[in-house]
C-alpha cells in the first residue's frame, strides 16, 4: 500500500509511493469523498471521488482515460468492493436511513439491492469469508454487534466493540480472511478478533487519529496505523 492523501481545498492528490518516488495529481473539487480504489483491474488504485449533491462518481484510471457514472443520492454512503469476485471494484453505496444496498456490477450484470442494516448502523464490508468476493456488513455501535452476510451464504452476527469505538476491519493474520476489528479512541488501543488466531490488544494512537490500517509491508497482513492531522504524520507498526 502506499501512503497517500486528498487535500479537499486543493482538489490534488499527494502519493508517496512503496517503489520509490512521489506524484501530484489534481482530481475532484472541496465536499467529494475520496473513494480510491482498484476499478479498471490492473492491479493500480485508480484515483476517485465520489460527489455527494449529484451522486455522481469520478474515475481517474490509472491505465488511462476516465470515467465518470451517476450513482447514489446525497445521503448514501460509498461503500466500494468487489462484490463480484472480478479483480474490479464494484461501484456500491449504503443507504443508512433505509439500511439498504445498492451494487452496481462492474460487468455490468443486474443492479443488486439488499437490505442488511437499519439506521444508525456503520458500513463495513469487507472479505470475511475469504472467497474473494466482499460481504454486506454493518456494525451497529448502540449494541457493539457486527452483522455479516457472507457471499458464501449465510451470515453471522458477532459483538465486539463498544458504541464509542472506531471500526477497523482487515486482514491483520494473512489468511484471507478479513478479521472483526475496532479501535478505542480514548485508550488508543486496538481490539482484534482474528478469525485464526483469537484476539489481540495492541495500543496505537492517540484520540485524535484517523485509522488507516492497510498493508504497507506486503508481507499479506494488514499493519496498524493512524494518520495525525495535527502533524501530518503516518505512524505504522508492521504486523509480524
Amino acid at each position: 500500500m502506499d501512503i497517500a492523501v486528498w487535500r479537499p481545498g486543493e482538489g490534488n492528490w499527494y502519493l508517496l509511493q512503496s517503489t520509490g518516488g512521489s506524484a501530484i495529481q489534481a482530481w475532484g473539487i472541496s465536499g467529494d469523498k475520496p473513494v480510491p480504489g482498484d476499478y479498471d483491474g490492473d492491479g493500480k488504485a485508480d484515483l476517485a471521488v465520489y460527489r455527494p449533491p449529484s451522486g455522481t462518481w469520478f474515475i481517474l484510471n490509472s491505465s488511462g482515460g476516465l470515467s465518470t457514472q451517476k450513482f447514489g443520492k446525497p445521503s448514501d454512503i460509498p461503500a466500494l468492493g468487489d462484490y463480484d469476485g472480478d479483480g474490479i471494484l464494484d461501484l456500491a453505496i449504503f443507504k443508512p436511513l433505509l439500511g439498504a444496498w445498492n451494487i452496481k456490477p462492474s460487468q455490468g450484470n443486474n443492479l443488486i439491492r439488499r437490505l442488511w442494516g437499519q439506521q444508525g448502523d456503520i458500513p463495513v464490508a469487507e472479505d470475511y469469508d475469504g472467497d474473494g468476493r466482499v460481504d454486506m456488513a454493518v456494525w451497529r455501535p448502540n449494541e457493539g454487534n457486527w452483522y455479516l452476510l457472507l457471499s458464501k451464504g449465510g451470515f453471522q452476527i458477532t459483538q465486539w466493540g463498544l458504541s464509542s469505538d472506531i471500526p477497523a476491519p482487515a486482514d491483520y493474520d494473512g489468511d484471507g480472511k478479513a478479521d472483526v476489528a475496532v479501535w478505542r479512541p480514548n485508550e488508543g488501543n486496538w481490539y482484534l478478533l482474528l478469525s485464526k488466531d483469537g484476539f489481540r490488544v495492541t495500543r496505537w494512537g492517540l484520540p485524535n487519529d484517523i485509522l488507516v490500517p492497510a498493508d504497507y509491508d506486503g508481507d499479506g497482513k494488514a499493519d496498524m496505523a493512524v494518520w495525525r492531522p495535527s502533524n501530518g504524520t503516518w505512524y505504522i507498526t508492521f504486523n509480524r
